[in-house]
């Protein structure tokens, strides 16, 4: 088992400070998504070097990238004025005409950027290649013409070869991208490029050990060799979700970090790296991250929503709201504040506002669920990332969280995971009964448990459903008790999961109840219900003396 990995506030610092590069590369910063970088730099040259084709190019490359295609045009037509370099500028507005479905357009740009390249440029018919395989509606066959174009201008450079594959790659074509990722590691062996295409053949099969066997020889043939780490960061963390096993994910965390620490500060990998940390729930190392940039990276108001984020996920309630709070003061556009943000702000002013016995003032639970709801409505695909927040948060064992998550989820009836959403929301507050939130906590889940079993019968529902009833104890709900076991055994057996081993315990649990409540009442019934419980569990004690008093 790997030794869990600490990283401490001082670990961060030393990554971040020794390891930093130092002076900017415009191409190797947007290599690297140091977006922010590049574009100081960019603006600085377009000024300066009005004449240079290419400086244009890279900055509407990166508004591409970052999805802003109105400026990446504005850049590339600007381009096309200059003196050196203009022709460079079809490429990106190709790119463009591309993306909005203008294939002919698209075509005639490429050409007319492609037209007189030096005669040692291959990579600009990579790139469009490149645009092709990604293209909304791929076309590989062109892709492959320019890759094509590429190895004709030099066959002695990997990367020609490699675009090959990359090509089979994206068409899931496996088998072949690992042939030709195979015999170009032959054909250059001093070169780490396609032994990484290999090792990301292995991580897409879901082969992760593999995967991190090939990036480990690439770290001891060069420690300094930067994408690797980041690979392993990625394999890690998909390694742990596939194994379900949170021990794999300090790995991934230790590497993530180090290819951060590699590349140099920017504002927009914090960002990056903060959303690896969210989607991967290292809240730890999140709440780590945010208190060491807080001193360099203090204008990343960013920083406060990801502090935000972490503090709610790590229990500190109180700094979540003073973080989220603050988040929404410094944001001149509002439009930048998402659904979710507004879902955090209401989460944590919740978590603040408990009465003294542990309880939630009634009040103020009313007002921050409409409020969140204005969020939910705003965007309906928050109902998908709801629930699965909801799910995450129930089985890391935050059943109040998770209540309130599923609250909110469960406004949407049209939800495809309604059902689901109401069963949680039940089974959250009946997990969370021992130190209630509000003073008819079962009654409620109840309630949530009788709405997913009106709209769609589930197993689940019913197993739940039951032991709420029988935790109320009253008459009428000791009567639906054994309705809603008698429920989930025959939805059990209709769905052919009776003899499923996950679910001996809680068929156990089911017919011993079902006995229970029969003994004086129905005795053939209860009798026959423990000898159920001797099927499943021969060694059963209890159900063996009921059944011999019976007789």
């Amino acid at each position: 088992m790997n030794k869990k990995i600490t990283l401490s506030l001082a670990l961060l610092s030393f990554i971040f400070s020794v390891n930093a590069q130092t002076g900017t590369d415009v191409d190797t910063a947007i290599k690297y998504g140091r977006y922010d970088v590049a574009k100081k730099d960019l603006y600085k040259l377009i000024r300066t070097q009005p004449n240079q084709g290419r400086n244009f190019y890279r900055l509407g490359t990166i508004h591409l990238i970052e999805n802003n295609q109105d400026s990446a045009n504005y850049y590339f037509k600007q381009g096309l004025r200059a003196v050196k370099e203009p022709g460079i500028n079809n490429i990106g507005i190709g790119k463009i005409s591309l993306l909005n479905g203008k294939d002919k357009e698209a075509k005639s740009k490429f050409n007319a950027g492609t037209n007189n390249l030096p005669l040692n440029d291959y990579e600009t018919f990579l790139v469009v290649a490149d645009a092709y395989t990604k293209a909304p509606k791929p076309d590989f066959d062109a892709a492959l013409d320019y890759v094509n174009y590429a190895l004709l201008v030099d066959l002695k450079v990997p990367e020609p070869h490699i675009a090959r594959g990359d090509i089979y790659f994206a068409e899931k074509r496996f088998v072949d991208a690992r042939r030709v990722y195979f015999e170009t590691s032959k054909m250059f062996p001093e070169s780490l490029l396609p032994k990484m295409k290999l090792a990301d053949v292995f991580r897409a099969g879901n082969e992760f050990g593999e995967a991190i066997k090939v990036y480990d020889s690439i770290v001891a043939k060069n420690p300094d060799y930067i994408d690797v780490y980041k690979q392993l960061g990625l394999t890690y963390a998909d390694y742990a979700r596939f194994e379900d096993d949170k021990s794999l994910l300090d790995k991934g965390v230790e590497n993530y970090f180090k290819y951060h620490g590699l590349i140099g500060e920017s504002l927009d990998s914090d960002n990056e790296l903060a959303t690896y940390l969210i989607k991967n729930k290292h809240y730890k190392a999140l709440g780590d991250l945010v208190r060491t940039k807080w001193y360099t990276r203090g204008d990343n108001f960013y920083m406060y929503r990801y502090r935000a984020i972490a503090d709610f996920q790590n229990g500190k309630f109180a700094d979540a709201k003073e973080s989220i709070n603050k988040y929404f003061d410094v944001q001149d556009k509002k439009e930048n504040i998402l659904p979710i943000d507004y879902l955090y702000k209401g989460l944590s002013e919740l978590e603040t506002s408990r009465n003294e016995d542990g309880t939630f003032n009634e009040a103020v639970y009313k007002k921050s669920i409409e409020e969140m709801s204005k969020a939910v409505k705003e965007n309906p695909q928050l109902g998908v990332a709801l629930h699965q927040l909801g799910v995450d948060l129930f089985k890391d064992e935050h059943f109040e969280q998770a209540y309130f998550v599923f609250d909110l989820a469960s406004k949407d009836e049209k939800s495809p995971y309604y059902v689901y959403d109401m069963y949680y929301k039940g089974n959250a507050l009946y997990m969370a009964s021992d130190s209630p939130m509000f003073n008819d906590q079962l009654q409620k889940a109840k309630s949530d448990l009788d709405n997913s079993l009106k709209k769609t019968p589930t197993f689940e529902a019913y197993l739940i459903s039951a032991r709420v009833n029988r935790n109320l104890n009253t008459p009428t709900s000791l009567a639906q008790m054994e309705k809603d076991y008698e429920g989930f055994i025959s939805l059990l057996t209709e769905k052919g999961r009776a003899n499923d081993a996950a679910f001996k315990e809680a068929l156990v649990e089911a017919y011993t109840m079902i006995g229970n409540y029969n003994k004086t009442t129905n005795k053939e019934k209860a009798t026959n219900a423990f000898k159920k419980v001797l099927q499943l569990d021969s060694s059963n004690e209890y159900a063996r003396k009921q059944v011999q008093n019976a007789n």
